[in-house]
């Protein structure tokens, strides 16, 4: 890495949405609790990103969003009692919970976008590069590929990008659903040309989807700031065009093709898809949870 490279070890978790496609679980904890196995979805992404080298979260929530504090905070009450109870193991495991990292948190008033809740976070990030991850995305690094985010942290470290967009393969329906990222070689890297918002198939060959989230320079909150929201997807303030704006002038954009699992917790069917992935790979359960599924006579 350059001397003159700022290290990133700052991640902003937006986690201030309804959470529609999750109701009615929503009405009453935020989507990112939704279970996976034993853990709340939302420390799976904060591992990965501990893993990657984040020592530093933020999450942006609203009200009714207590439990996420809760979970990262240490909790004397239940240690106690399992330090009286000899549970040392468990001891061990919830008390590494909070240990993970700094946590801190920032509330978005009011529900006006993405680039809107990442722009909340701009006293706590300060003038230090940081990632952005969606709490619907978790993303898992297979045993031989790096963290999702070490992953956009290494296009950074070479290019010194100002932004680095995460993406994935999709295809002519994900065209309708996601932002698709252009791109053309740069240096062993990609370079992107342009960001369009759900375009569909016939606006842009690249099959490229922005999803999971960004490597950003504080750089972003000035064009955050410049945005217009009545020309924006419902009236609100979206990041993808404030990349978009970036790109136009010429600021370093760069797209990182992330290897890994994707798990949409927002996205029943794949929720539950996760669900039984990572029941495979628990060490306590796999065995005869793998048993269990053979014997299931689905007609």
């Amino acid at each position: 890495m350059s001397a003159k490279l700022a290290p990133v070890t700052k991640l902003v978790v937006p986690v201030a949405g309804y959470g529609t496609r999750s109701l009615p679980f929503t009405k009453a904890l935020p989507k990112v609790m939704l279970p996976l196995v034993d853990k709340p979805s939302v420390q799976y992404i904060v591992e990965e990103a501990v893993r990657a080298g984040i020592r530093e979260v933020t999450f942006v929530t609203s009200s009714n969003q207590h439990s996420i504090e809760d979970h990262f905070d240490y909790y004397w009450e239940l240690e106690e009692k399992l330090k009286e109870s000899g549970k040392l193991d468990l001891l061990e495991q919830v008390r590494a919970v909070s240990d993970l990292a700094h946590f801190t948190y920032t509330r978005q008033k009011e529900q006006l976008g993405n680039a809107h809740a990442v722009l909340q976070a701009q006293p706590i990030v300060g003038q230090d590069p940081f990632c952005v991850q969606w709490g619907d995305d978790i993303v898992l690094a297979g045993q031989d590929q790096k963290p999702f985010l070490q992953q956009m942290i290494d296009v950074y470290e070479a290019t010194d990008a100002d932004c680095v967009i995460a993406t994935f393969d999709t295809d002519d329906e994900g065209a309708k659903k996601y932002a698709i990222v252009e791109t053309y070689p740069e240096n062993g890297n990609f370079r992107a040309t342009s960001i369009i918002e759900k375009p569909g198939p016939d606006k842009t060959k690249s099959r490229l989807s922005s999803v999971a989230g960004f490597l950003l320079k504080p750089v972003v909150f000035d064009y955050i700031k410049q945005l217009n929201p009545d020309l924006g997807a419902g009236g609100e303030y979206v990041l993808a065009d404030a990349i978009r704006d970036m790109i136009a002038d010429q600021k370093k954009v760069y797209a990182s093709h992330i290897q890994g699992k994707r798990i949409d917790i927002g996205n029943k069917l794949l929720y539950m898809i996760g669900c039984v992935e990572l029941a495979l790979e628990h060490p306590d359960i796999k065995d005869d949870f793998a048993m269990w599924l053979k014997s299931l006579k689905i007609k």
